[in-house]
């Protein structure tokens, strides 16, 4: 009894008591009405068993496949090349007096209609509305028209008539 737990005298006292029939039931491994068996064993393996299996295996492996031969090169079609952008024609007229007729500054103006013309000229002339190539002109057409939209809003707080250009027929 020393050395050993509770649970295993009592068990040891009830097999003194009640000796097993000689005659074992041999245990299935597996669920009853499946004909399947299963892949492991409920049976612990000896130590070294899974070691010397691990080494079966790698054994029994292929070695390390060789490598496919590359594929011969097939050049890729090249897309056909955009034509040549064309340059906005507005972009070419760079002189103030161009600029002043794309604003249509009249004398009838006033500030708030010179600031409407100011944002309807930013939309269609805004540097970042064109492409790189073309932003150079677009920001100096800007720049003109900003200072010919501030120079008619000085003129108009003088009292002065505009005399930028007449409005031409649409």
């Amino acid at each position: 009894m020393f050395g050993k737990s509770l649970f295993q005298s009592v068990l040891e006292r009830i097999e003194e008591e009640n000796p097993r029939d000689e005659i074992e039931v041999a245990t299935r491994a597996g669920i009853s009405g499946l004909n399947t068996g299963l892949a492991f064993s409920w049976e612990p393996a000896a130590a070294g068993d899974a070691v010397r299996q691990a080494y079966a295996e790698m054994e029994e492996a292929p070695g390390p496949t060789p490598e496919p031969e590359p594929l011969p090169e097939i050049p890729e079609p090249r897309a056909p090349e955009p034509p040549p952008r064309a340059r906005p024609v507005h972009l070419d007229r760079m002189s103030p007096a161009e600029v002043a007729e794309d604003l249509e500054i009249s004398n009838a103006d006033t500030p708030t209609t010179l600031a409407e013309k100011r944002r309807a000229f930013a939309i269609r002339n805004h540097p970042d509305r064109h492409a790189p190539e073309d932003s150079e002109a677009a920001t100096t057409r800007m720049t003109i028209a900003n200072m010919l939209v501030d120079e008619a809003l000085r003129r108009l707080k003088r009292g002065l008539p505009i005399g930028m250009t007449v409005p031409r027929p649409r």
